[in-house]
């Protein structure tokens, strides 16, 4: 990050040795301060297929499932999870789009009734007199959380929430045979806390960022009687991003009551253009400034005896 640039409103520098950091000049004048990530900047994690996976386990009509076939209590993860980030704090919006995808072909189809249809999971209980299958398809989850603290590139996962997401059609089709007959289909929809104690991480690795999530969420469903179907997800998620590099300060001028900032950045990039009076109130002068080159341009007007500015990405 740059150093503020600092002059007054007839253009002339002012020495800045004796300030401090993010200080108000003595005389009216004009900050520059360039932070490269606020307000809390959204980003978009894309899921890494071959690193995601989640398995189910739990209990159908209240007996205790096993797999239908190898693999079958086994999917992998594509999709997106969407964050906002400011300097040392994360939140999970709740605008993901985790999606399972298929493990085989599983019992029963989606409406409930004999036969096999692609699936993300299968699974199958036996009581001795009845057998029950049952399939979830079109899986998709979504996170959510409050800000939450990141230290040294770690953060309590168990604030998160997990959930599917109400305009989804991720579902569970059953079918029990043998004494009883049963069978149907059930939308999935809920919410259930992260059940963990092991640390998600965030590492930055030059303009890229990973974040690795450990899940452990139960659900219960009625199928037949009331919570008579619990299953939990356990696995982990991992998301890539590519991170903007921090913008550069270029320079700074006034002339005629009009401030004039040049800074440099990834081509294609939006930054927002905010001033204050005082460091506390911010307003926002110009959104989406942006260049096809590496070179970016903003003049508005000087207002009030001094005044502050700062980018956000």
């Amino acid at each position: 990050m740059n150093r503020p640039g600092i002059i007054d409103r007839r253009g002339h520098p002012i020495k800045t040795a004796n300030l401090p950091r993010l200080a108000a000049p003595a005389v009216g004048g004009v900050l520059l301060w360039l932070l490269a990530a606020w307000p809390a900047a959204a980003q978009v994690f894309n899921v890494d297929t071959n690193r995601s996976s989640i398995t189910i386990s739990g209990s159908i009509l209240g007996y205790s499932f096993a797999q239908q076939g190898p693999g079958s209590l086994t999917a992998n993860y594509s999709g997106s999870i969407q964050t906002t980030q400011t300097p040392g704090t994360m939140q999970f919006t709740g605008q993901s789009a985790i999606q399972a995808l298929n493990s085989g072909s599983w019992e029963p189809k989606s409406d409930g009734t004999t036969g096999s249809e692609p699936a993300n999971y299968g699974a199958q209980a036996s009581a001795g007199f009845a057998t029950a299958k049952a399939a979830l398809r079109n899986i998709q989850l979504l996170l959510t959380s409050p800000a939450v603290t990141v230290v040294n590139g770690q953060f309590d996962s168990s604030s998160l929430v997990v959930g599917f997401p109400t305009n989804a059609t991720s579902s569970l089709a059953y079918n029990v045979s043998g004494l009883f007959s049963q069978s149907g289909a059930k939308p999935l929809s809920g919410y259930a806390t992260n059940n963990v104690t092991t640390l998600a991480t965030l590492v930055t690795a030059g303009n890229q960022q990973t974040l690795t999530i450990p899940v452990d969420a139960t659900f219960v469903f009625t199928l037949v009687t009331a919570n008579d179907t619990s299953i939990e997800l356990k696995g982990q998620l991992v998301a890539v991003s590519a991170s903007a590099a921090a913008p550069t300060i270029g320079s700074l001028a006034v002339q005629n009551q009009t401030v004039t900032l040049q800074w440099q950045g990834a081509p294609g990039h939006s930054y927002q253009v905010q001033s204050s009076a005082d460091l506390a109130l911010w307003q926002t002068n110009a959104l989406n400034v942006t260049s096809s080159t590496s070179d970016y341009a903003w003049t508005g007007p000087v207002s009030g005896p001094k005044q502050f500015f700062r980018l956000a990405q």
